[in-house]
């Protein structure tokens, strides 16, 4: 038998395993390119979130102190507290003022409409949480499926799929940075109406969350959180332009 004789139907075998691998690897692109921005957004979310500096500097521009009637390192603990809670690091969200030297015994840090509503928030914290973890190991499975079915270019590929996700992570967060400076205030409405499926977030006036946590609090965390992720899409973008043009001058 001929070296370079073939059985029969292998010729067919082969070619219809390329159109396999083809769709193979555009998947695993699709998946890399998705899932990379979505992981980052997320973990970007829960680390600005901690930046508890913009809080103690939130506290003094609205005078939350004196409409409270805690000091700034009080409110900064109820503050960790709550965040703690939301991110599932503690089970209890209310707790007595008395707690942090805030007066005698017999007075509850938050109504039951302000301890329902987080209990919305901390659900949807932690379905980003998981989600966020969805999305890293569908990173992990894009980039080793590529390597895996093109072995000689699967690093570009991977390369070329973290430039696509960066660039549209640029194009959507651009798109939120321009809703959130433009009118945050109907940019805020809508982000509630989308995500919680009751009335619970209307608190009222005079609230504890409502003092501590005003809406320009949340648009500088907002602002974050965008110019967090571009940085990251630039980062990824210049570390895998480098790589491309490195792997072309070795070639």
């Amino acid at each position: 038998m001929g070296a370079g004789k073939r059985f029969p139907g292998s010729a067919g075998r082969e070619r219809l395993a390329s159109p396999g691998r083809r769709a193979g690897m555009a998947l695993a692109s699709l998946l890399v390119a998705l899932a990379m921005p979505l992981f980052l957004f997320l973990a970007d979310v829960e680390g600005v979130a901690y930046h508890l500096s913009a809080y103690e500097q939130s506290f003094v521009a609205s005078g939350a102190p004196a409409a409270t009637g805690l000091t700034a390192d009080q409110l900064l603990v109820v503050i960790t507290r709550t965040l703690d809670y939301a991110t599932g690091r503690r089970q209890d969200f209310q707790f007595d003022l008395s707690e942090i030297g805030a007066g005698p015994p017999g007075r509850p840090a938050f109504s039951e409409i302000e301890v329902a509503h987080m209990a919305d928030v901390r659900a949807l914290f932690l379905l980003g949480r998981a989600v966020r973890r969805a999305a890293l190991r569908l990173v992990v499975l894009g980039a080793a499926a590529l390597l895996a079915l093109d072995r000689a270019r699967g690093g570009a590929r991977l390369a070329r799929a973290l430039m696509a996700g960066s660039a549209v992570t640029m194009v959507a967060w651009g798109a939120l940075a321009v809703a959130v400076l433009l009118d945050f205030g109907s940019f805020w409405t809508g982000f509630h109406e989308t995500l919680f499926s009751n009335d619970l977030w209307l608190l009222p006036s005079g609230s504890l969350l409502i003092e501590m946590l005003p809406e320009s609090l949340f648009q500088r965390l907002a602002l974050e959180v965008v110019g967090l992720l571009t940085v990251e899409a630039l980062a990824i973008l210049f570390l895998s332009a480098g790589y491309l043009r490195n792997r072309a001058v070795a070639r």
